[in-house]
């Protein structure tokens, strides 16, 4: 079995200053920004500051992307291909439910791994409901999507313990095309209390072709000398922490 699908990504982050990633934005020459609220659920336990469900490989993340539009995605990272049940071992988009199955390899730098994720586009105002706790978390995703973190998920989760946490402020821009990379390139930039500030490069390249894509997108940052994040945590790890962190503060 293999995904039809790899995903590439070169993370960006300031070193010093948010400076960095603006001078960035403006070298990418980057257009028709859409600015996004992000929000992920993790199993907030005061006294046990950890990012239990990313630690077994869940991811549970929704995005407004208008006061009545967005989408949730449940995320398997890493996954493996024996821990889906089989009736989640092919890509699939369904309409009326809008609900897209993608099973996708995941690289970035050294890293691969294979992730598997279910995202279900809504328009209503469930996320904005949720925030002022008028809405349970298990609202926030379908009964499909609920089904798959039951048969595919390497742990139980049981979403009635889950906690929203505080937003993070993304910016999506129109995909572009770079010299010497045949896939189309996407920046989406996260930044968090003024604290962390990321800008997150990524193309999508078939299987046979990811290894010539990846050298490609290396070289492109490379020969702009754009700030490559060094820290050996991703960014979602990083956000997490700080976001649990910041809600066990009660602020």
């Amino acid at each position: 079995m293999q995904p039809k699908t790899v995903e590439i990504k070169i993370t960006l982050a300031a070193e010093e200053s948010g400076s960095q990633i603006d001078d960035a934005v403006t070298q990418l020459e980057l257009t028709d920004a859409k600015e996004w609220t992000v929000v992920f659920c993790e199993d907030v336990t005061p006294a046990a500051a950890t990012t239990a469900l990313l630690d077994i490989g869940v991811v549970l993340r929704v995005r407004g992307k208008s006061e009545t539009t967005g989408d949730s995605t449940i995320k398997l990272r890493p996954s493996r291909w024996s821990q889906l049940h089989p009736d989640y071992f092919e890509d699939r988009e369904r309409e009326p439910e809008r609900e897209e199955l993608k099973i996708e390899a995941d690289w970035s730098g050294p890293k691969r791994s294979l992730a598997t994720s279910m995202t279900v586009k809504w328009s209503d105002a469930r996320l904005s409901a949720a925030q002022a706790g008028q809405l349970p978390a298990t609202r926030l995703f379908s009964d499909e999507q609920l089904k798959f973190l039951g048969a595919c998920s390497p742990g139980r989760v049981n979403l009635a313990a889950v906690s929203l946490l505080p937003p993070v402020a993304a910016t999506r821009w129109d995909e572009f095309k770079v010299t010497g990379v045949s896939s189309e390139v996407r920046a989406e930039r996260w930044r968090v209390d003024g604290e962390l500030d990321f800008l997150e490069l990524s193309i999508v390249a078939p299987p046979a072709e990811a290894v010539t894509e990846q050298e490609a997108l290396n070289a492109f940052v490379t020969d702009l000398a754009l700030p490559v994040d060094k820290s050996p945590l991703n960014k979602t790890q990083r956000v997490l922490d700080y976001l649990i962190a910041k809600s066990l503060r009660g602020q």
